[in-house]
């Protein structure tokens, strides 16, 4: 699950940027200084991807969180802004962060179990040294 989200941010973060990049430049071309912040705020949003992307494999929660962070920008900016496009990128931003959002409980469910085994594994040794003991005396 991780590593879907690992490629998918990043093959999203390209398309953002490059398409943030347009949108800003076809604003500056045609003085159309809103549409300008919008490709701004576009290539903040592609910026939040690639970050995010770079932490999904080792701290997903941290992901899930800036994602969803970025859904937010990207909501808040479409309208006011006329780059609609990113009212699709915040769509995509809050899925990746629900992925990534189970790829977290994929790994504590992991950790959890690993610790009851290690417990186990001790106590078992605990109680065949306390056997090995009895047996001495």
């Amino acid at each position: 699950m991780r590593k879907a989200v690992l490629i998918l941010g990043l093959i999203f973060m390209v398309i953002i940027l490059l398409q943030s990049f347009l949108v800003g430049m076809g604003g500056e071309l045609f003085e159309d200084y809103s549409l300008a912040r919008g490709g701004a705020a576009g290539r903040l949003v592609g910026l939040m991807y690639g970050i995010a992307a770079a932490f999904v494999l080792s701290k997903p929660f941290a992901t899930f969180i800036i994602f969803i962070l970025a859904a937010l920008l990207a909501f808040a900016l479409a309208i006011p802004t006329g780059y609609h496009d990113l009212i699709i990128w915040g769509i995509t931003s809050i899925i990746l962060g629900v992925l990534s959002f189970f790829g977290w409980r994929e790994v504590e469910d992991v950790s959890v179990s690993l610790r009851k085994k290690r417990k186990r594994r001790t106590s078992l040794q605990t109680n065949m040294n306390s056997d090995r003991d009895s047996v001495e005396n």
